[in-house]
């Protein structure tokens, strides 16, 4: 009997110890969020206001490079991380030192109409072979000329062929688990999140050598479908607008086009099909448990996008962030 209490005392002093590490000694992921808008509206009381702010937009036209600043019309956090979104195809129109020099004089500006301050850069570009070059020379220069820290969006492919896309020279990485499947393919199931599709990529989690932290999706999204092929999406929309009159359920996440109408503001034409792509949070779950084996804990998880969820959701999200 004395050995059976001792054995008792034994797990329970072990139990007790392994909460009491967790509780306080484990660095547990918090969440945040991306702001992804031109216009950066966000109430002063918001429940959580988004740390991760697209300030600078820099696209290619066609003919010259065009770079849109967000206009902030209500005040953000003190600090934020200023995020650049960079379109690939403008690389082989600029040189990488002067487009450097753009990004941070812009950011620079902003900071000081918008009255925030930052201690990290992140840059968003879906950089190519041919691009590479150009690209890790720009992130060296903006290292330079901010002497801030350099985040670089990250994908999963660029984990897998690391080899042959190349690491960039970046403090770190946010790992964008999202929008791995093929668009313009109407065979995809889920374009937002498909896990068995992820999973093909989960290769060279051990030697990548940039600290990574997560970003996973939290927004909604209908793809249509037209003369079997995709032309098009529209995002935001709610899966409670495909029950009704307009819509035939086929199966699964795809519904047909009975009437010709708009769905907020795009027209669909009888006979379109309409594949509704979305997200839970069990899903969410199951993408933490998958990658916690083979992926150091992030410090943090953000949820692209801001506005994408409902106070109720709060804690379930801290706590997806927690069970990493």
């Amino acid at each position: 009997m004395r050995r059976y209490l001792r054995f008792i005392a034994i797990v329970s002093l072990f139990a007790g110890a392994y909460f009491v590490y967790n509780i306080f000694y484990i660095q547990h992921p918090s969440i945040d969020f991306y702001h992804w808008k031109q216009s950066y509206s966000v109430p002063k009381d918001a429940l959580l206001k988004p740390h991760y702010i697209k300030c600078i937009d820099i696209g290619y036209n066609g003919r010259d490079v065009e770079y849109r600043d967000t206009i902030f019309k209500t005040a953000s956090n003190s600090k934020i991380v200023p995020v650049i979104y960079i379109d690939n195809r403008i690389l082989s129109h600029v040189n990488a030192r002067q487009l450097a020099q753009n990004i941070y004089q812009n950011i620079e500006k902003l900071s000081q109409s918008a009255d925030f301050t930052y201690e990290k850069i992140e840059v968003d570009c879906d950089w190519t072979p041919s691009s590479r070059e150009k690209y890790f020379a720009m992130l060296k220069e903006l290292k330079i000329a901010s002497k801030k820290k350099i985040e670089v969006t990250i994908r999963l492919h660029q984990i897998k062929y690391a080899s042959k896309t190349g690491v960039p020279p970046a403090d770190s990485g946010m790992l964008m688990y999202y929008n791995m499947s093929d668009f313009t393919s109407i065979d995809t199931k889920n374009y937002i999140l498909d896990l068995d599709v992820a999973k093909r990529y989960h290769y060279n989690f051990d030697t990548y050598p940039l600290v990574l932290d997560l970003a996973l999706p939290l927004y909604t999204q209908a793809t249509i479908i037209r003369f079997s092929k995709v032309v098009g999406a529209i995002e935001g929309v709610n899966k409670d607008e495909f029950i009704k009159e307009n819509f035939k359920h086929l199966s699964d996440n795809l519904y047909q086009v009975t009437k010709e109408h708009y769905l907020k503001g795009k027209l669909l034409y009888e006979g379109d099909r309409v594949r509704f792509d979305s997200v839970s949070i069990s899903m969410l779950q199951e993408v933490i448990d998958t990658l916690k084996p083979i992926m150091k804990r992030p410090k943090k998880v953000v949820f692209f996008r801001w506005g994408n969820f409902e106070s109720a959701e709060k804690k379930a999200l801290e706590d997806l962030a927690k069970s990493f």
